[in-house]
């Protein structure tokens, strides 16, 4: 049987539902709430537009100060 969570690992158990890392999120959402731990998910794992654009920002800043002038592209046959 499959986790009914995840639906990819096989359950813990042969009479249980979950696997072992979808059992440690149910007992979060038992020690925390449903909700809570949905919103901390959220929170945390989801990015929204502004997130997603200062993300692209940064790396493209990283990408351009890592960039070496002195590289040069290699000849082929085809370019001259």
């Amino acid at each position: 049987m499959t986790c009914v969570f995840c639906e990819k690992k096989p359950s813990e158990t042969w009479f249980g539902s979950f696997c072992s890392d979808c059992r440690k999120i149910k007992n979060l959402g038992n020690v925390y709430g449903f909700k809570r731990t949905l919103e901390i998910l959220e929170k945390c794992c989801i990015r929204n537009p502004n997130q997603l654009e200062n993300k692209i920002n940064i790396q493209k800043k990283v990408v351009e100060s890592e960039c070496d002038e002195s590289y040069e592209k290699p000849k082929t046959r085809n370019s001259k």
